[in-house]
């Protein structure tokens, strides 16, 4: 005892709610024991060990010949969720005067039932150690929310599984303050499959049963799902039935649906039906041998994927009780099923085989460690426990004036040439951008998508800048309401009934917006630009292609097919031009950008768009601002071409994808090629 500095014994107290739980505690109990110079053992006994319907279950603890010191009723009858509750806040009330008496050094807990939460509450309330059992595991129901918050009460954790230590870490316990033990139970198992077994395989099915030649069955409730897990115990108890196998049922544990279930088998008249034994409870150790000669376990009980694995007994797991538990590869999973023949076929699949054995939760020497961590804990050391949080990054402005500069936006540009990404601040300023070249996959796509905004990102916090959403400004007809991408034309390739917002909001936990590059015009026009008070008005925009955005009493209009501003897809001759939506002589096709490199391109096939002045060099693309430059300087075929559909709107005529405003007197707020974030506007016209 000289190591932990304590001068006397630990006096340990282990609190004990149910038949699952005693079958971890008791090998603890049973070590504690064997040193009476270094430990002083209270035992609690609580929850549905004194309860007749389950089993009084107190009475095997007496057997064990543990002294019970403390005996408290705490459940509330009812088997629903408010019982639950109403159970927890009993044991709440009655705690206090026990702890009061026994004064513990350090409280044993275990697991993840309601009942361990009141023992963990009233144990951290009254300043006194807690060692948990089995954190940091994952499986379904409210019990991965009990089993985390003892958790984070808890001075001292014993896990069972690699992945459970890595979960403590990861929820910010003290690594030395975790120890990797295995599971308690596993110390009794892998010494148990030796004894004689056939004189209780005989006591409980009787006389005429082999070995593996019967199913032992154990189905609990859903908390978070009651009713549908009722039907699945129904389901199940159809498939036993139709199987016609003997079975050993337990009756179900104490948590809200148990009583329902108890109806189900007893409408099925599953108590009375000659291959079925029904039982509240069976021994542990009797328990170990009847599942470890079993020919199938089926249910949702934690012990079909941990203990029976030890014993290489084929199991069939049924539902979302304990589905993110560690399994071996003996464990079936049937998560759900809507008549019994998916778990029928579950059990041809499995009844009978054998398995390699298991050893993912325990060795057999759990118990030997435990002792070795209790020992080693010194009760001088300050009771209040540190959370191992990770670090923060330092020197991060908090000014509150700073802070409302900075507050920005990820803003996303998905042309049919380009793909941008730029951090915007509140006022439209853009703080930082990126380009790549827009992919021809969708993979490649959305992958280039989601690496350019994580990059955004991380460089906003260096830049301190608080990004509070996305917007996505994309070629093609938006459902801006679901964030997907309806439909696109051959400008930008793969892209029709692309959900944008889930992956990206998935990623960077922010609320993303979606909405067609035109829209997105409009809308940047009417918050910073020469739409700014005007109630009525459209936006044009060129580039790759051609868009636009209206803007009708303030408010954008979509339109009930999400394409009411497609202002480039407006046909202006019957006979014009193939277009990349499919039609012909829209206006895109004839003053777009790709139109115009088109025309560009025919035009220096023949030799007839280089004029006096200009050149094009050998590694450049010949495109729409060559055919330009060539217009300024008097190629008369280049004029010709540019002047092709004009007028293009009111107000206004187009000399290709360059817009010269007239009437209004206003030029557009940004130049006619700059490329712009989210806002590919080119010019805005009111409405007369």
């Amino acid at each position: 005892m000289e190591k932990n500095g304590n001068n006397r014994k630990l006096r340990v107290c282990v609190a004990t709610c149910n038949r699952a739980d005693y079958s971890k505690l008791a090998p603890i109990m049973f070590g504690i024991k064997t040193e009476p110079e270094f430990f002083e053992l209270d035992v609690v006994v609580l929850g549905s060990h004194l309860i007749d319907d389950y089993g009084n279950t107190y009475r095997m603890i007496e057997q064990d010949d543990f002294d019970i010191n403390t005996r408290l009723h705490t459940i509330v009858r009812g088997e629903d969720e408010a019982a639950m509750v109403e159970s927890v806040g009993l044991a709440l009330v009655k705690l206090p005067d026990v702890l009061n008496r026994l004064k513990p050094d350090i409280m044993i807990v275990h697991g993840d039932r309601f009942d361990a939460l009141a023992l963990a509450t009233s144990a951290a309330l009254m300043n006194i150690r807690i060692l948990h059992i089995e954190g940091g595991e994952v499986s379904g129901t409210i019990d991965d929310s009990i089993r985390h918050a003892i958790t984070k009460l808890a001075h001292y954790h014993v896990c069972c599984t690699r992945s459970a230590e890595q979960h403590l870490i990861s929820m910010c316990e003290d690594h030395d303050r975790i120890l990797l033990a295995g599971c308690p139970s596993y110390d009794k198992l892998l010494s148990a499959k030796n004894k004689d077994y056939m004189s209780i395989i005989r006591m409980w099915l009787g006389d005429d049963v082999k070995c593996k030649d019967y199913i032992v069955a154990l189905q609990h409730p859903v908390t978070t799902d009651i009713k549908h897990s009722i039907k699945m115990f129904e389901l199940t108890l159809d498939a036993l039935i139709s199987f016609n196998k003997r079975t050993l049922v337990l009756f179900p544990n104490i948590d809200a649906g148990s009583k329902e279930m108890v109806r189900v088998m007893r409408k099925k008249g599953i108590e009375h039906h000659p291959n079925f034994r029904a039982v509240k409870h069976v021994p542990f150790e009797q328990f170990i041998q009847l599942v470890a000669h079993a020919g199938c376990m089926i249910g949702n009980s934690s012990c079909g994927v941990r203990e029976v694995g030890a014993f290489g007994t084929p199991v069939i797991n049924l539902g979302t009780r304990q589905i993110g538990r560690e399994t071996g590869e003996n464990v079936l999973h049937v998560r759900d099923a809507d008549t019994q023949d998916k778990i029928l076929q579950a059990l041809h699949l499995q009844f009978g085989k054998q398995y390699p054995c298991s050893k993912i939760y325990g060795d057999g020497n759990a118990v030997p460690r435990i002792l070795k961590f209790l020992k080693s804990i010194d009760l001088q050391e300050p009771l209040q426990k540190k959370f191992c949080f990770p670090p923060v990054k330092e020197n991060i402005s908090q000014d509150i004036d700073h802070i409302l500069e900075t507050l920005s936006a990820l803003a996303v540009d998905l042309g049919g040439t380009n793909l941008r990404v730029a951090i915007v601040s509140m006022k439209g300023e853009i703080v930082k951008k990126y380009t790549q070249f827009n992919p021809k996959t969708y993979e490649e796509r959305i992958n280039l998508i989601l690496q350019m905004c994580v990059e955004a990102a991380a460089e906003a916090v260096k830049l301190n800048c608080r990004i509070l959403g996305v917007g996505i400004s994309t070629g093609g007809r938006v459902n801006p309401q679901e964030g997907i991408v309806l439909h696109s034309t051959k400008l930008i390739q793969e892209w029709n009934s692309v959900d944008l917002r889930t992956p990206l909001s998935d990623t960077l936990h922010l609320p993303v917006w979606v909405d067609n590059d035109g829209n997105c015009a409009a809308m940047a026009e009417r918050k910073f630009g020469q739409g700014k008070g005007l109630e009525n008005f459209v936006t044009l925009i060129t580039g790759t292609g051609i868009g636009g955005g209206i803007i009708h009493q303030h408010e954008l209009i979509h339109g009930s097919s999400f394409c009411a501003a497609e202002l480039g897809h407006l046909v202006v001759s019957l006979d014009g031009p193939d277009c990349s939506c499919g039609s012909h002589g829209c206006i895109e096709a004839y003053a777009s950008g790709m139109a115009l490199q088109r025309e560009a391109k025919k035009l220096h096939d023949e030799d007839l768009l280089l004029v006096e002045g200009m050149s094009v060099p050998k590694d450049e693309a010949v495109g729409a601002l060559h055919l330009i430059q060539a217009a300024k300087l008097g190629n008369a075929k280049a004029q010709s071409i540019l002047r092709t559909g004009e007028p293009v709107a009111p107000g206004s005529h187009a000399t290709g994808s360059v817009l010269r405003y007239q009437g209004s007197g206003r030029e557009p707020s940004v130049s006619l090629r700059e490329p712009v974030f989210c806002i590919l506007f080119r010019g805005t016209f009111p409405i007369f």
